[in-house]
């Protein structure tokens, strides 16, 4: 995730600050601890920030203290840092803080907290805001009408890039490669099928906040796809410097770093944006730290419904693919204070897609089956969410056992919940065949959502009486699988038993069961 400059100025702070004053003005005098707990997080804490440090020199800060704990009544786990972590740049400590939090989650959740815990920084026992109040921005002219599509207009803002450092007179990336994988530029081809399935599927007008362009870009001579989004809004609106320019009076070395971060959210604002998606890859220092997450800012908790849509069904799709079916969903939607979130007036969501400094996840990341089903789950959690319609994967409802003369078939109507993409199969599959019986699995295709009914045909031939146990699911055009659903066809002989004419339209893809002579 982006960051700005750690300007820190520590000196040993335990001795400096009030922790348990700082304690019980925000976690509260009463609130239910865990002295073990509290030990190891306040270890991996300390670990945690000591090796950013040595990892990230040109961040600065020495002698850099902090304290952990859990509240396991509130379910949240602090981290309070001393005097000097907050400088007057409101995004500075930002990565640090955003790495430090999932480390601690990951660690506090294994430890038996719910899967709901979620992450707070103090400065001080302070919130952030207690230092930088939020102050909405404001609207820009924004797009014509004819400009936008009847489905809104969403910005795509695909992590990082590079950037001009003022102090090595070079042009840098925002990240360091890890595990092959360097987000900077793994996240554009998201970004690009993210940009897609808006189009196409929610009917969206797209504006990218990167130029995917391998032309040469004259300022740094690098191809402009390898820029981060400061640049492209610079040479759209060379005259709106608010943009791109917002910190004419910052003289640190990384200031157009810090003004890339802001320009993202400030060029949403300015084209009157109806929702900002920031994609991004993780990083830890534990390598076995991975998985999805989702943010939304502390200081606008009406975007988290939309967070938590996305997390549903991007959820949905991921695991719906080969060999994805445990890939971790780190839910729930976490609140933090990310710039991007924060200066954009639209709902505004950030979707760390995975850690690339886990080896699993880097391979993930390099996958397209892994790309374009993440991407799809963010525009269908995005597309639900704007019609009202809640967490709701695809599950088809049980089937109760039918009986069914021999010669005969049974049509049965499927009710199911979810928001398949269509053309939809319904399969239905044996999986216990009586000895001396031959069972033929059965598939129904769905074209489209008008095709309602959903039925199945299930067909008994033959002289016999048995039992016949089948699991039907639904699969759609996404690979999005509905858990099978266990179901008993009873062959019995005679008449006298309800079933659908032999000819039925639907024996053709029935499943059919039959005593062999």
């Amino acid at each position: 995730m982006g960051a700005g400059r750690m300007n820190l100025a520590w000196g040993v702070v335990l001795g400096a600050m009030s922790a348990l004053g700082c304690f019980s003005a925000w976690a509260g005098a009463s609130s239910a601890r865990d002295a073990k707990l509290d030990e190891m997080l306040q270890k991996e804490a300390q670990d945690y920030v000591d090796n950013f440090v040595r990892a990230h020199p040109e961040e600065g800060g020495f002698n850099i203290t902090v304290r952990s704990w859990a509240d396991l009544e509130a379910g949240i786990v602090y981290a309070d840092f001393g005097p000097g972590a907050l400088t007057d740049e409101d995004l500075s400590n930002e990565r640090l803080e955003q790495e430090l939090g999932s480390t601690l989650l990951h660690y506090a959740r294994n430890s038996g907290m719910p899967r709901e815990t979620q992450f707070r920084a103090l400065y001080q026992g302070k919130p952030y805001d207690h230092y930088f109040p939020y102050v909405p921005a404001k609207w820009g002219p924004g797009l014509s009408r004819l400009q936008r599509r009847s489905g809104g207009l969403a910005v795509v803002s695909a992590s990082h890039g590079l950037y001009f450092n003022h102090g090595s007179k070079a042009w840098v990336f925002q990240r360091d490669l890890m595990n092959g994988i360097l987000e900077d530029l793994v996240t554009p081809p998201y970004a690009e099928a993210l940009n897609g399935y808006l189009a196409s599927r929610s009917s969206m007008t797209v504006r990218l906040a990167r130029r995917h362009d391998p032309a040469d870009h004259a300022e740094s001579h690098q191809p402009w796809d390898h820029m981060s989004a400061r640049y492209n809004f610079k040479a759209l609106y060379p005259e709106e410097t608010d943009i791109w320019h917002s910190l004419p009076g910052d003289s640190s070395d990384d200031r157009e770093l810090k003004e890339d971060i802001r320009a993202r959210p400030k060029y949403a604002n300015f084209i009157q944006a109806d929702a900002l998606f920031s994609i991004h890859t993780n990083g830890s220092d534990r390598d076995h730290v991975r998985g999805l997450e989702v943010y939304y800012h502390e200081d606008k908790p009406q975007d988290r419904p939309l967070a938590d849509s996305i997390l549903c069904y991007t959820e949905e799709l991921i695991t719906g693919q080969e060999g994805y079916e445990n890939f971790p969903i780190r839910g729930p939607a976490k609140f933090g204070r990310h710039g991007e979130n924060r200066i954009g007036l639209m709902p505004s969501v950030i979707v760390e897609v995975a850690y690339h400094s886990n080896p699993e996840d880097a391979l993930a990341l390099q996958d397209p089956v892994f790309r374009e089903a993440s991407m799809k789950g963010v525009e269908k959690g995005y597309r639900l969410w704007r019609e009202g319609k809640g967490c709701n994967p695809l599950k088809v409802d049980p089937i109760a056992t039918i009986r069914v003369a021999a010669g005969q078939s049974q049509v049965v109507d499927l009710a199911f919940a979810g928001f398949p993409q269509y053309p939809v199969v319904i399969e239905t599959k044996n999986v216990a065949c009586p000895p001396g019986w031959k069972c033929t699995d059965g598939a129904v295709t769905l074209p489209d959502p008008d095709s309602k009914p959903a039925q199945i045909t299930l067909r008994c031939e033959n002289a016999g009486s048995a039992p016949i146990y089948w699991d039907t699911r639904m699969v759609d055009d996404d690979g999005v699988k509905s858990p099978p659903v266990r179901h008993i066809v009873q062959c019995v002989r005679g008449s006298g038993v309800l079933a659908s004419p032999a000819a039925h339209v639907g024996d053709a893809q029935a499943a059919t069961a039959r005593r062999l002579p």
